[in-house]
């Protein structure tokens, strides 16, 4: 049987001299659609033409500020089922034209290069740079997750927790 997760995004700004804050989309310097939002990230044992993985693409960008904000981790808000597995992260910044766009799902972890032709950096360390915008054509970061079918039930995360420093 198949299990959907609807995802959200929390981030957990982390700071030296204070404790983690934790917020949603839109209500610190790191963000996404800069107002909350839901996402579908989970493996379907039942999918058509059974992949085995997975990408899901989400998009990071500057809400407020113009300092980096420096990705520590990535991690469920909550994991959802035990028929998947994590498969891993990657993040990537390119220049969206009509031929090279973002992702919001494909099947296969790591995506292949003809769909995702830039390489994938590694998260933890990485500094988003991009501010938000609604313009198409503007810079775009984009995290990348791997998730895998682990057994027959399904699974997925129900939420984003993306943990970063400013400053």
């Amino acid at each position: 049987m198949g299990l959907g997760a609807v995802t959200a995004l929390s981030l957990v700004m982390i700071s030296v001299t204070a404790p983690p804050e934790r917020h949603p989309d839109g209500a610190g310097p790191l963000a996404s659609l800069n107002s909350p939002g839901h996402e579908m990230m989970a493996v379907d044992p039942t999918a058509a033409g059974h992949p085995t993985s997975w990408t899901y693409g989400l998009r990071l960008c500057l809400g407020s500020g113009t300092d980096p904000a420096v990705i520590e981790s990535v991690t469920p808000s909550v994991p959802v089922g035990t028929g998947y597995r994590f498969l891993g992260s990657g993040i990537r910044q390119f220049q969206p034209t009509h031929s090279h766009t973002s992702v919001i799902g494909l099947s296969a972890w790591p995506p292949l290069r003809d769909v995702v032709p830039d390489p994938l950096a590694d998260i933890r360390g990485y500094a988003v740079t991009t501010p938000c915008s609604a313009d198409p054509a503007a810079p775009y970061t984009e995290l990348m997750i791997g998730l895998g079918i682990q057994g027959h039930d399904g699974g997925g995360w129900q939420g984003i927790d993306v943990a970063y420093t400013v400053g």
